[in-house]
């Protein structure tokens, strides 16, 4: 088929999603299974288009709206293609999920979800693939709005509420900036079409100013340190294939808007760029990691994660920016191609975490991993996608993660190759060594969400009674999986898509950087050094014992064994003498409590009898430097004036039309210059 069919085909699937709602409203079992077995189709469908664009090269269409939008173009090259592959594969997996999770939503405005749904994916297609300046506007709105209602369809929540109308407002203020950035270009080159964009003449003043702005204004979608307060409240109160949709590819979209920037509109800048794009993604990585490790809730640790792995991208990003202003083209492709294949890892392993977490909520009913517990045996094959999920985001190999960090690592190791003076090479390993503590810290962190979720025994009557989840669930946390472990243990065909991703763009050179032609291994050859560096073969080593275990195990038969409680000295073992979540934390949180600054509450209830008996509690609290300094002072700020302003809302009706009178006169007196 034709990619402009198949475009077509993508839209028409998803707005047929979304008005099948209407028609089958009165069966909404109906609905579930026609709504998000459309919107399977479409993200299948739009995964044959980028495979399309791939194999062809790419195409632009056209489209004549007329005034105020005139002639639309649509973008389906390299780059549209490669975040469309990603949003596919994640979009697939969340619809077919859907089917099963949406179930729970029946009772709760299920026609407006599904609708909802629909459109979330109809307008992330467009914002990738938008052309225009006014358009892509108009779409990028269209997701916030949508995304809006998704995050606040639980209304009924206060907490769901407030989440919603910050994140609402967060990027609000991010549009301003994209907004500035955009009509920047557009006076510059004269002219609202993408294609246009780069061929404007700009002053060093000008270029820095876009590049700021499109920095705020993506980096406010994408959720980085000090712009992410908006992350950890939203995630968690979405639904949960939704979650999934947000963290892995909307927070994408905010990736896909500064590769179009820092790629293409603006091409090559003075290097403070880069250094400032790292700082802020080295920032993110850490505090990201450090805050997910201190939280309870399953759904906000996965969300803080979303903050640390938009890090690790930037990391990517920000180094590539480096080489490209030093002229190193090579280099520059490694550590963009590192930051892209994160931006496709992290898109897959944490949707599959957060569909895990949405298992766990269907079936627990809390997302407090402190009231879980034993879920392993209850739920077996949640536990094991959950499980690829953690070893994945932990940078473990042969799992997808660990190329991608891989990548990033080989590329911050020649940025001391770049920068000049002993300052600039501490700052370079500074980055390297801060990276290996976060992966550390990641790995920590998905050990106490796994062990405490779905290990030892059920904490609460919740987890006791839970039972593995329906079919369609358990067939998209599956199909993630094995991407998971596809795209790690063999990821030349990936690379390959990068190479034609990334070769595009003029400041970028990588026809004799990897060689991806043995099955086994990728290997990296760099100019400005001597020697190879190659991807460990301990990704087929390791596969091998596992095989060679299995097959001994499975014919030289297994030992017996009995299963009963552990040995606690002829004591009953119970869930009280479990590791909590809080213990497990304990030692990261004194280890970096001039960072986190803790505070500890113990509560004792001595009603009972105040000698024995007595029920304490204990209650741990993180302080967040960013809120603290910063929002906070401003929302008190914002609060004070409104509140001063109240003053002149006196009731009169000839005070009202003496302000006005003054206002007109004001805006005369500026339009006419006297």
């Amino acid at each position: 088929m034709p990619i402009d069919q198949l475009y077509i085909l993508v839209v028409v699937l998803f707005g047929l999603g979304a008005v099948s709602t209407l028609v089958t409203k009165d069966s909404p079992k109906g609905a579930n299974v026609l709504s998000h077995g459309l919107a399977a189709l479409g993200c299948i469908a739009t995964i044959a288009l980028a495979i399309s664009i791939f194999v062809t090269g790419g195409q632009t269409l056209s489209f004549s709206l007329g005034a105020p939008l005139g002639v639309i173009t649509i973008r389906l090259d390299y780059l549209a293609a490669f975040f469309l592959f990603a949003f596919g594969v994640v979009g697939t997996a969340a619809s077919v999920y859907a089917i099963g999770y949406s179930r729970e939503y029946y009772d709760c405005r299920f026609a407006q979800l599904a609708a909802l749904y629909n459109l979330f994916l109809l307008s992330i297609v467009l914002v990738l693939t938008i052309g225009q300046i006014i358009a892509f506007i108009v779409v990028w709105e269209l997701m916030t709005v949508v995304s809006f209602f998704l995050v606040n369809h639980e209304y009924e929540k206060t907490n769901n509420t407030k989440a919603a109308y910050l994140y609402i407002l967060m990027t609000h203020v991010g549009t301003a900036f994209i907004a500035i950035a955009f009509l920047l270009l557009a006076m510059s080159a004269n002219s609202l079409d993408f294609a246009a964009l780069r061929t404007g003449v700009m002053s060093e003043l000008l270029r820095n100013s876009v590049f700021l702005c499109a920095l705020i204004g993506f980096g406010t979608k994408a959720g980085i340190i000090p712009l992410h307060i908006w992350l950890p409240e939203a995630h968690p109160a979405a639904p949960s294939h939704v979650s999934a949709l947000m963290s892995g590819v909307m927070i994408k979209t905010a990736i896909y808007g500064m590769s179009r920037f820092f790629l293409e509109f603006l091409g090559v800048g003075p290097e403070w760029w880069g250094h400032l794009v790292l700082a802020l993604a080295i920032i993110s990585s850490v505090f990201g990691v450090l805050y997910a490790l201190m939280e309870h809730d399953l759904k906000r640790l996965l969300a803080y994660h979303s903050v640390e792995n938009i890090g690790i991208i930037l990391l990517g990003v920000g180094a590539g920016m480096v080489f490209m202003s030093k002229g190193m083209p090579g280099l520059a492709g490694l550590a963009w191609m590192a930051g892209l294949y994160h931006v496709f890892n992290h898109a897959v392993f944490k949707s599959l975490l957060f569909l895990g977490s949405g298992a766990v909520l269907s079936a627990t009913h809390t997302k407090d991993v402190e009231h879980l517990g034993g879920l392993i045996k209850k739920m077996p094959y949640t536990a094991l996608y959950f499980l690829i999920g953690a070893a994945a985001i932990s940078g473990l190999p042969p799992l997808n993660g660990f190329v991608s960090e891989w990548l990033t690592f080989q590329a911050l190791f020649f940025l001391p190759k770049a920068v000049a003076g002993m300052l600039g090479k501490f700052w370079a390993i500074t980055l390297i060594a801060l990276l290996g503590l976060t992966g550390a810290l990641a790995a920590t962190c998905f050990v106490k969400a796994f062990g405490v979720t779905f290990l030892a025994k059920p904490r609460s009557r919740h987890a006791e009674q839970a039972t593995e989840v329906s079919w369609p669930m358990l067939a998209g946390m599956a199909f993630l999986s094995l991407v998971c472990v596809v795209s790690g243990v063999w990821p030349q065909w990936m690379i390959g898509i990068l190479k034609n991703v990334v070769s595009g763009y003029g400041s970028i050179s990588v026809a004799s950087l990897l060689d991806d032609s043995q099955w086994y291994a990728v290997a990296l050859q760099v100019q400005q050094t001597d020697g190879t560096l190659a991807m460990p073969i301990v990704l087929v080593i390791i596969i091998a014992g596992l095989v060679s275990a299995f097959i001994f195990a499975r014919f030289y038969g297994l030992p017996q064994s009995k299963t009963g409680e552990t040995w606690t000295c002829g004591i009953i073992p119970n869930a009280r003498m479990e590791y909590t979540a809080t213990g497990f934390a304990q030692p990261i949180r004194r280890t970096f409590g001039s960072v986190l600054n803790p505070v500890d509450q113990v509560n004792a209830d001595k009603s009972l009898n105040p000698y024995h008996g007595v029920k304490m509690s204990l209650h741990v609290h993180v302080t967040h430097y960013v809120n603290e300094m910063l929002y906070k002072p401003l929302y008190e700020g914002v609060m004070a004036f409104a509140n001063y302003l109240k003053g002149i809302q006196a009731g009169s009706l000839q005070l009202y039309i003496g302000y006005i009178m003054a206002v007109t006169v004001v805006v005369l007196i500026i339009g006419t210059r006297w």
